[in-house]
């Protein structure tokens, strides 16, 4: 039992630490604390400010530019220009006025050189606005003179009032197509009216040929390719003086003749040619009994057909 409760140098030392430990916890709460701040008396105070401003100007007389005392001051960023010389301000036109001129204005050295470069290369200011594209012209310098601007020069410089209505009015001015004749204009005609290129003028008149001549101003609607609505346009200018037509010889031509023409099917030239073999084809009324057996139409076809 005495073994048990028996301790070494180093467990009694751990012992007492512990106690006293726990003690200084337990007292701490009770112990004031006598360490005060002290307050500074109003002479310390005065002499502690009067340090501190001092200081202050100093650092900010280091500055390159001093930042205003009102966090509202610039009304553009860092980098924004103030003009501390305010210049005349006068009536002016920015086309003639002279390097001089513009010094007045209260505009910097550089920005009046890059001005007369500008105008020395052609350039021109048609409208106030047109200032703004001069480099190193701030914003605050360009607002502050708009009102002044005034463009006595025309538009166009090194041009009078006539010739630049002449060339207006021959940039706007378009010819007036002529009216032509389906049967007789060849492909330039053609391509003179609305919405007819090189393309569709080449098809009409090749078209016109394998017919063997309109006789109705709406077969040149029928040309392949021709929009209805160009069609109706070119429609009042298209005039049929020479309905001559050239007419197949129902009894004599050929079956590769027969269906060359657009108004003659493979079926059709194929009855024909069967039929005349038998007996020849005497009238209109023969001919029609034969293409009413196909999807052709007799009254397109009529006109170009002879019995001999």
């Amino acid at each position: 039992m005495n073994a048990y409760l028996r301790f070494s140098k180093k467990e009694l030392a751990g012992l007492l630490l512990l106690i006293m430990v726990v003690l200084l916890f337990a007292v701490q709460p009770f112990i004031q604390t006598t360490t005060k701040r002290q307050k500074l008396d109003a002479a310390s105070r005065r002499a502690f400010s009067k340090i501190i401003n001092t200081l202050e100007v100093a650092d900010n007389n280091d500055q390159p530019d001093a930042m205003p005392s009102s966090p509202n001051a610039y009304s553009y960023s860092k980098r924004a220009y103030t003009s501390s010389t305010k210049g005349r301000l006068f009536t002016f036109d920015p086309n003639t006025l002279d390097a001089a001129g513009w010094l007045q204005l209260g505009l910097r050295e550089r920005t009046v050189q890059t001005i007369i470069r500008y105008r020395n290369k052609g350039g021109h200011f048609r409208k106030p606005e047109d200032l703004q594209k001069i480099y190193g012209l701030h914003r605050d310098e360009f607002e502050r003179i708009k009102p002044y601007v005034v463009l006595t020069t025309p538009p166009y410089p090194n041009a009078d009032a006539t010739s630049i209505a002449s060339t207006t009015r021959k940039t706007f001015i378009r010819s007036v197509p002529q009216p032509i004749d389906i049967n007789t204009a060849d492909t330039t005609a053609y391509k003179a009216l609305y919405g007819i290129g090189s393309r569709l003028a080449a098809r009409i008149v090749h078209y016109r040929e394998k017919l063997g001549g309109f006789y109705s101003i709406g077969q040149v609607g029928e040309t392949y390719g021709v929009p209805d609505s160009t069609f109706q346009k070119i429609k009042p200018l298209l005039l049929l003086n020479h309905p001559d037509l050239r007419k197949l010889s129902i009894n004599t031509a050929s079956y590769e003749a027969l269906n060359a023409h657009p108004y003659i099917s493979s079926k059709l030239a194929y009855l024909i040619v069967k039929q005349r073999s038998i007996a020849p084809i005497a009238s209109p009324e023969a001919l029609q009994v034969l293409v009413t057996q196909t999807n052709d139409v007799f009254e397109k076809l009529e006109p170009y057909i002879r019995f001999e």
